[in-house]
């Protein structure tokens, strides 16, 4: 009988997961920004408490999901709205490459290398800095290139 608990448990808190990003958005899981990380984190981990220790009340686990869902929601609607706490929660974009130079400083922001950034370059179908007249690391992660016009 504890087995079938169990497994109920798991599929329980697998849907409540499941619920919880679908109603967080797409983007959520799809771009994460660090607050979006934290957020996953935190559920995941409720998750596993609660696979973990079948003492602990699942009324409890899918109330603590649902407050981080709400503060998450809360925090991207804020954001629309308001620019200051959209810096303080997605993050902004770094700049690492203007008029084709590389801007060390950026870099060191970004916490990559040169030859990282070269790769992502050579990712996107660019082989030298002169073809780039900005390039950005976005929040997400993901470097974003404003190619000169040819």
């Amino acid at each position: 009988m504890d087995y079938v608990l169990s497994v109920l448990r798991a599929v329980g808190l697998f849907v409540v997961g499941l619920l919880a990003f679908r109603v967080m958005g797409s983007q959520s899981v799809g771009r994460l920004t660090d607050f979006d990380l934290v957020v996953v984190i935190a559920i995941g981990a409720i998750i596993g408490d609660g696979l973990a220790d079948p003492e602990l009340n699942v009324f409890i686990l899918i109330a603590a999901i649902a407050g981080l869902v709400l503060m998450q929601i809360l925090a991207s609607v804020l954001a629309m709205k308001s620019p200051l706490i959209e810096k303080l929660v997605m993050g902004s974009p770094i700049k690492l490459i203007e008029n084709g130079k590389i801007l060390l400083n950026g870099l060191r922001r970004a916490r990559i290398t040169k030859n990282n950034l070269d790769q992502e370059l050579r990712v996107k179908g660019l082989t030298s800095l002169e073809q780039v007249e900005e390039a950005f690391m976005e929040p997400n992660g993901k470097l974003s290139v404003i190619e000169k016009e040819k």
